[in-house]
């Protein structure tokens, strides 16, 4: 992914993770609680895709789109891109951080100190 999804390319994104291909009036439909028009999406996708994380077909003078890369796969890069920003990639300040200001549920500590005893 050659630079950051913002925050609305991200609702743009969901849409076509949900059901895709779409065309543009597709995804306006499904952003209707949005407010976004027709141009305001297609400039959304089109920064996508010179992101590359979204493709297209073109089919006579309707253009389809498609996310071009998983969920799964986004999701592991904006992390790693959120601990780089934030704790300059330091895995334990990020951990730190929520355990000593209690952000995370006894539920949470359990769920991480199980994955941990998978990982040894």
């Amino acid at each position: 992914m050659s630079n950051r999804v913002s925050e609305a390319e991200k609702i743009v994104m969901d849409v076509l993770w949900q059901e895709s291909p779409l065309t543009s009036l597709d995804v306006v439909e499904r952003l209707a609680d949005q407010g976004w028009n027709e141009k305001t999406v297609k400039t959304f996708l089109n920064r996508l895709i010179k992101k590359q994380v979204v493709s297209f077909t073109k089919d006579g003078r309707r253009y389809w789109y498609s996310p071009a890369i998983e969920r799964d796969d986004f999701l592991v890069s904006e992390t790693e891109g959120f601990i780089d920003r934030v704790f300059k990639g330091d895995m334990k300040a990020l951990l730190a951080t929520f355990v000593q200001n209690k952000q995370l549920s006894e539920q949470e500590l359990d769920y991480l100190k199980a994955l941990l005893e998978d990982e040894k």
